[in-house]
């Protein structure tokens, strides 16, 4: 059977939290994707603005938090997300371990200013030979060098498309071997075209007009690759090209919603410290995450069967 959960969450920090809590209870199917050892509230010393707690630090409170969530059975798994399809149903979450689809989408990333930063040359050369979309861009890399970087499922679904472009495609996992489905990485081993690295990391994207080589480190040692285009599945997207499709964007990059915490997109929601708003505390983050999984259990329930 196809797996297809009710709610999924972006993020474990006190929005998300409170939005899994609560369709957690109200017996939906809910993972929570979360980016370990990140998040404002692990980084607070010590709490003592939240009701009923006091002296806490960032860390025991989300804790305990997520201790209460996980007595209804919701979900947790550690991965990057990378992006999302949002135009088809069920709704499809990106990451960089594998691809999860999704009734409802609750978004609540924390601050977008703790986006994970560009690998030098990316914001340089993006849409000169940089792309995070191999099945938008593949058309352009026909008969060309091309090199995908990142991890799991999403990598290696977009190579294999762009094996029907490309003449040669590099493909560099910062892991030990590619993790995905054995048919894909079956097709992408016995093509002549392909070749896996594993074991690296990306240092410097070079070129002068577009893209013509990267630099990466594989196995300690620094080496240089000529390509010509390449393909980021990172999480080093900032949040317009994160969410700029499921939600109008302040000039500081936050995301707007109404006061149901609904974006443009029905079903897709935003919580907390990724939100457009005034104040950013933990008390107004569990409130957003409350009202936007409420709105999501009426959103699921009254899907068509």
């Amino acid at each position: 059977m196809e797996n297809i959960y009710d709610v999924i969450i972006l993020g474990a920090g006190p929005a998300g939290l409170a939005a899994a809590l609560y369709t957690g209870r109200a017996n939906l199917k809910v993972l929570v994707l979360e980016k370990p050892h990140i998040g404002s509230l692990l980084m607070a010393h010590k709490i003592d603005n939240y009701p009923g707690h006091e002296g806490l630090t960032g860390h025991n409170l989300q804790q305990l938090m997520k201790n209460q969530v996980a007595k209804y059975n919701v979900q947790f798994k550690e991965c990057t997300f990378l992006g999302f399809d949002i135009f088809t149903e069920p709704k499809i979450v990106k990451t960089d371990i594998e691809n999860f689809k999704a009734k409802s989408i609750i978004i609540a990333t924390g601050w977008s200013k703790n986006s994970s930063s560009k690998v030098p040359g990316e914001q340089e050369f993006l849409g000169k030979g940089v792309s995070y979309c191999a099945t938008c861009d593949g058309a352009f890399t026909r008969n060309l060098t091309v090199s995908l970087f990142g991890k799991g499922e999403e990598v290696a679904e977009e190579a294999l498309f762009l094996t029907r472009y490309a003449k040669e495609i590099l493909i560099f996992v910062n892991d030990n071997k590619l993790n995905c489905d054995p048919s894909i990485l079956s097709a992408l081993e016995t093509n002549e075209k392909v070749k896996i690295i594993t074991n690296s990391n990306l240092k410097k994207i070079s070129g002068s007009e577009y893209v013509e080589s990267v630099e990466v480190e594989v196995n300690g040692e620094i080496k240089d690759y000529k390509t010509d285009y390449t393909f980021l599945y990172l999480g080093t997207k900032n949040p317009t090209e994160l969410f700029g499709e499921v939600a109008e964007l302040d000039a500081q990059g936050y995301l707007k919603t109404d006061d149901h915490m609904r974006t443009k997109i029905p079903g897709v929601y935003a919580a907390g410290d990724v939100r457009s708003k005034v104040v950013r505390q933990v008390t107004t983050a569990t409130a957003d995450g409350t009202i936007a999984g409420m709105d999501a259990i009426k959103y699921v329930l009254t899907l068509k069967k």
